[in-house]
């Protein structure tokens, strides 16, 4: 049993996007805005938490907990979830075929994604660092 897991560079640039977008909206917020300052304000408030949560608890205890194990050759196992755990597996002789997506400057980002199309549904492999992107897509090739 071989485990994959997330690539953390993929967090922190998840986490530089979601700070940037939140201060671009409260900056908008506050530029359109201007002239109800109680709305401005409790938008700005808002957009703040928001982006906190994601930023502060959300993203870090997803990527925790978003884990991916190949069993035996026979099986592919991805867990994930933040409230409540998910566990979705597919036996590997019943991938019908799979989509490889990585990103520019993939070995830095971390942004890459495996899709596995099965027989009733698909599972989508998040994340993953270059080398295990690399293994992964070559193991489900077809």
């Amino acid at each position: 049993m071989k485990e994959y897991k997330s690539d953390k560079n993929c967090l922190n640039i998840l986490r530089l996007t979601i700070i940037i977008v939140t201060l671009l909206i409260m900056i908008l917020c506050a530029y359109f805005l201007s002239f109800i300052p109680k709305l401005m304000i409790l938008l700005n408030i808002l957009f703040f938490a928001a982006g906190f949560f994601l930023v502060v608890i959300y993203l870090p205890v997803y990527f925790k907990n978003l884990r991916y194990y190949v069993i035996d050759n026979d099986k592919i196992v991805k867990e994930s979830g933040f409230f409540f755990k998910k566990k979705q597996i597919i036996s590997i002789d019943r991938i019908q075929y799979t989509t490889s997506v990585s990103t520019p400057f993939n070995k830095f980002t971390g942004l890459n994604f495996l899709v596995l199309y099965a027989y009733g549904g698909l599972m989508t492999i998040m994340f993953l660092n270059k080398n295990d992107f690399e293994e992964l897509s070559f193991r489900f090739r077809k």
